[in-house]
């Protein structure tokens, strides 16, 4: 029992190991990237990885139909290739769409957004996601080996105490590779596919008065700022 506990122990250890020589490597790897052209010409090429962004916007209109725009909003994000991931809605007065669109279209996609009515609000973000998805695949391919170390030993091992030993630690190993291969799986969903949040308001219409004190508002404006 003992010797198996060990051998567990041990191979959770090569693991932890294996994981830190990838972070080195890594580490030296960015470490190339930082050095002067001279000394890393002809490498840069081999050293840099591909970055990994992920992209989001949050955008506010404001249009004459919200539901007229919410049709328009379909069909567009169709056409880019994307989706409808969340849409609610207040009859006439307001909706909130999310949406998920191809990266690659994401700049096109939001333009032809814009038009759909005035823009009271625009955020656009990209966060760098690649050394996060590095490390989480290198602890993946950690654990994968692990897990096929432990299934080794349980196919030897004979007393009915090592076998439940080796088979709750086998569990533990396949419940964080299930968990990293989610995570990896929803890093490049959301490299793929960007995402909008879109809020849709009605325009207010404006009576007679309520022009008559926009202009009045407007003039009395100018007469303090007539430029920033």
């Amino acid at each position: 029992m003992k010797r198996i506990v060990r051998l567990v122990v041990g191979f959770g250890c090569v693991a932890m190991l294996a994981g830190c020589a990838t972070s080195a490597k890594r580490a030296g790897s960015s470490a190339d990237i930082m050095m002067p052209p001279d000394a890393a010409a002809g490498n840069m090429a081999e050293v840099r990885p591909e970055r990994m962004f992920i992209w989001k916007a949050h955008l506010s209109l404001q249009v004459w139909s919200v539901s007229n725009a919410v049709r328009e909003v379909a069909a567009l994000v169709e056409r880019q290739g994307g989706f409808i991931e969340q849409k609610s809605d207040r009859g006439e007065e307001s909706a909130s769409v999310t949406l998920r669109v191809p990266a690659k279209t994401f700049k096109t996609a939001l333009a032809s957004l814009e038009v759909l009515g005035t823009v009271t609000y625009r955020n656009v973000e990209g966060e760098d996601a690649t050394e996060q998805y590095i490390d989480v695949e290198a602890r993946l391919k950690n654990k994968i080996v692990l897990r096929d170390r432990l299934k080794q030993l349980l196919e030897k091992a004979t007393d009915v105490k090592d076998v439940l030993a080796i088979e709750t630690e086998l569990n533990r190993v396949q419940g964080d590779i299930d968990s990293m291969e989610g995570r990896i799986k929803s890093l490049k969903g959301q490299v793929e596919y960007a995402t909008v949040t879109l809020s849709l308001e009605r325009k207010p219409i404006l009576g007679p008065l309520g022009y008559l004190f926009k202009g009045l508002w407007w003039g009395v404006e100018k007469l303090f700022v007539i430029r920033e």
